[in-house]
């Protein structure tokens, strides 16, 4: 493989000494593509970004659709899903996924942060450095040990050495820091391309994301509090200082209804359609007779149209995902207000301030049930009064409640991933019980991706599903 690289290196040194030697003679513009200029500005790279970010990395279905089935919110019932379900999830299965995310989102962050950094664009150096980070996160959360520092470097290092996940997340909150300072910073210059916040002036485009900055770095602080019991308080603060307010503030990708525009899971649905809502998950809601089952869930068939398939099931009759979540123009959620407010009433209980957490236990509600059921529901404010006593009667179980209704309300996010190892599983979730699976424990991590194992020896081996991530400190399984 080495003489193999040597020789194509060789084989570019060549080609480049001869277009230098040529440059006399032939005009080096005569063949110039105008549909792929050399030089992209800002404006066209930022949305991209957040499309491909949205597409494939944060709502896409190798990563959030297969987190959202091992964490039982669906059910794999037929070909690949299954085999997801069942554990079996290989390393050429995550090729995709781990291409996007290093040369489709972060190499074009990283262009962004440099045209920015020489522009002095405050707002466009705020976008790209919050996009690194949560991009940064969402792939060391998920493999551990990943390329950074020295990545992004082309034909100046195709064997690219791994970061430790220890020294990526000081990365990661000061790509934070420096995204809060620039939203504050001045000259701000509206940009125009922006999908998530596109408000229409700076000041308020540079607010909202600002909101989004402190969120996501409450959100990569509490990660750590299986290593740092001071991350409670310190998130706590962070929240407090500016994070999401209101669920206008959530900072979500849109996709449209035309062809070539949807929701990556309606499309998944739409091409596939082998999962099914999950059997664990259906029955929590029902238990809760919880009014977002309709949001949640598309209806399936028989006397009882909102059930889950249950493990092994074919779902026949089952419901499939719900409008919430797999409509052709449903929204991905990057970071919600109700995910704020959770983290708020983690963050209180852990203070032992037990009457702010239960409030803003009952606020996280309050939100998740507005952001997904119409305004003029009836049931909200019949439920959440008939939750409030119940929650004012909670001691020892209050820290398990949060965390149950933090798992339902980040419904198809890969976030819930994250709580349940860093809580190590708090919520209860039982693994597959099936001899199917390849072990009855619930995996804990990816494997590497087959092309990077093949191609950069720097790539940790033997990795199994069942490997922790730096922060998941505990057993092995």
């Amino acid at each position: 493989m080495k003489n193999i690289r040597f020789k194509f290196i060789g084989v570019l040194l060549l080609m480049a000494l001869v277009l230098g030697s040529c440059k006399k003679w032939i005009d080096t513009n005569m063949n110039a593509n105008p549909d792929a200029p050399k030089d992209v500005p800002m404006s066209s790279l930022v949305p991209a970004i957040e499309a491909n970010m949205a597409y494939t990395l944060i709502g896409g279905n190798d990563y959030s659709r297969v987190t959202s089935q091992w964490m039982q919110y669906y059910n794999g019932i037929a070909r690949q899903s299954q085999g997801e379900s069942n554990y079996i999830w290989h390393d050429g299965d995550v090729d995709n996924v781990w291409n996007t995310a290093y040369s489709g989102i972060m190499e074009n962050l990283v262009i962004v942060i440099s045209k920015a950094q020489s522009a002095h664009d405050n707002m466009n150096m705020g976008i790209a450095s919050t996009l690194m980070a949560e991009s940064l996160g969402f792939v060391t959360d998920i493999w551990g040990d990943v390329p950074y520092s020295q990545a992004f470097q082309g034909l100046g290092q195709l064997n690219t050495p791994f970061d430790k996940q220890q020294d990526l997340y000081p990365k990661i909150l000061a790509l934070l820091d420096t995204a809060i300072a620039r939203f504050q910073a001045t000259p701000l210059v509206y940009e125009s391309g922006d999908l998530i916040y596109p408000t229409g002036d700076a000041s308020s485009q540079a607010a909202a994301w600002l909101k989004a900055a402190y969120g996501l770095k409450a959100r990569y602080t509490l990660h750590l509090c299986k290593i740092d019991p001071t991350s409670w308080a310190t998130a706590l603060q962070l929240i407090k200082a500016g994070a999401l307010a209101s669920n206008n503030d959530d900072m979500q990708f849109a996709f449209g209804a035309n062809v070539g525009q949807q929701n990556p899971l309606f499309q998944f649905m739409d091409q596939r359609g082998d999962i099914a809502m999950h059997k664990v998950f259906m029955d929590m809601l029902s238990q809760r007779h919880d009014p977002r089952i309709p949001a949640y869930a598309a209806p399936g068939v028989g006397t009882n149209p909102y059930q889950g398939a249950d493990w092994g099931s074919t779902g026949d009759s089952a419901s499939g995902p719900g409008p919430a979540v797999a409509s052709p123009d449903s929204y991905v959620q990057f970071l919600d207000y109700t995910e704020c407010l959770f983290i708020k009433a983690e963050c209180e209980y852990k203070a032992n301030d037990i009457t702010d957490a239960k409030t803003d236990l009952i606020n996280g509600l309050t939100a998740s049930l507005n952001k997904w059921l119409p305004a003029t529901d009836t049931l909200v404010p019949l439920y959440i009064t008939i939750y409030t006593g119940i929650v004012d009667t909670m001691t020892v179980t209050l820290y398990k409640e949060i965390m149950t209704q933090k798992y339902i309300a980040l419904f198809n996010q890969a976030e819930t991933f994250n709580d349940w190892r860093r809580t190590d599983n708090l919520i209860g979730l039982s693994p597959n019980p099936l001899t199917s699976a390849v072990e009855n424990v619930i995996p804990r991590r990816f494997p590497y991706s087959l092309g990077e194992k093949s191609y950069n020896s720097h790539t940790p081996m033997n990795v199994t599903l069942w490997d922790r991530v730096w922060w998941d400190v505990g057993s092995k399984k």
